[in-house]
């Protein structure tokens, strides 16, 4: 038989035995003893789901219905048999989880008497089966950001004229999609509004000078993919804007967020202007020289399409629109705010 670890001698048997009854009591874990025959001679702290009828004489089929029951009843066969503990685990009720303990232990007369424990252990597979789908979850995105790099990494070598122009621009793409995958990270996987997105981009060193972003619509909650390519956009027009404005100092971002009733349902509008692009840009877009590089191909068929949406650009008489449009579903936004456009 087990012992105390320690007691004064003062204790008596009858006050430790309310001391552990009443800790017992709180645990809420179940404790019944059967004899070498199985019949029952005490319950404690039965769970709420099953129950003994009044005036009833407990048996495991009653108590605990004829499956798990005769599931019981055969651990403690086993157990007086093998002189072994038998564990087993169960579900009951809504999707409770039960672990259950069953040993023999030697009563005052020598003989055998059966103890088994019943501890409720659905919040620890719960937690479990949530540890499991966020390991697969960070396995599946690391795969995918993975391949982003790899892409990233191929076309920026393509596109570039020099080993130097290669490290300069993949090394700023990179830092853009850490800067994304750290928001995401610190918002535990759930999202990251457009706002802070692109404030945070703006932040970043190599972004080239001081940015200041005037925000205006709505600030939806993009999901960790879309945030990663919306990142990596947000990046490209801020280095594009510099590419075009090398001696500017301070400039400033106008970025407007909207949703919009499109043909298949909500859609979100991203707009994106630079004060201070040159005015000699204002009139047609060499769309030839444009496309030719690897930022106008991200920006207007890498990010769109990974958002199943579509973006153009358009002359403005302060330079260059960037518009984004994109489905605003569950995969691209958590949080949907309709806000109609004129």
């Amino acid at each position: 038989m087990r012992r105390l670890t320690w007691h004064n001698a003062s204790q008596s048997d009858h006050q430790l035995r309310e001391y552990l009854i009443l800790a017992l009591l709180r645990s809420r874990a179940c404790v019944m003893l059967q004899d070498d025959q199985l019949n029952y001679l005490y319950i404690a702290n039965l769970p709420s789901i099953w129950r003994v009828a009044n005036g009833e004489t407990p048996a495991d089929e009653t108590v605990f219905g004829t499956s798990l029951g005769a599931r019981l009843t055969d651990a403690k066969k086993t157990s007086l048999a093998s002189g072994k503990p038998v564990k087993l685990e169960a579900t009951a009720g809504k999707n409770r989880v039960f672990e259950m303990h069953v040993e023999t232990v030697p009563a005052l007369d020598k003989s055998l008497q059966v103890l088994t424990t019943i501890v409720d252990i659905t919040e620890t597979r719960r937690r479990e089966q949530i540890l499991k789908d966020l390991l697969l979850e960070v396995s599946h995105r690391s795969k995918n950001l993975l391949a982003v790099i790899q892409g990233l990494a191929t076309q920026s070598a393509r596109y570039s004229t020099s080993t130097e122009d290669f490290l300069s621009e993949f090394r700023g793409r990179i830092f853009s999609l850490s800067n994304a995958q750290d928001l995401v990270t610190e918002a535990d996987w759930f999202g990251v509004r457009v706002r802070e997105l692109a404030q945070a981009q703006s932040a970043l060193p190599h972004a080239g000078g001081k940015t200041e972003v005037a925000f205006s619509g709505g600030n939806e909650m993009l999901t960790p993919n879309a945030a990663l390519y919306m990142g990596l956009g947000f990046h490209e027009l801020l280095l594009r804007s510099r590419r075009r404005n090398p001696l500017s100092g301070a400039q400033k971002i106008h970025l407007s967020c909207r949703t919009r009733r499109g043909d298949d349902g909500d859609e979100l509008v991203v707009t994106w202007l630079a004060d201070g692009e040159h005015s000699a840009f204002a009139g047609q877009v060499n769309h030839e020289e444009k496309r030719a590089e690897f930022s106008s191909l991200l920006l207007e068929q890498i990010v769109p399409q990974s958002l199943n949406g579509h973006a153009e650009f358009a002359a403005t008489a302060s330079g260059e629109e960037y518009r984004l449009v994109f489905p605003s579903a569950d995969y691209n936004v958590r949080q949907r705010s309709f806000e109609t456009l004129d």
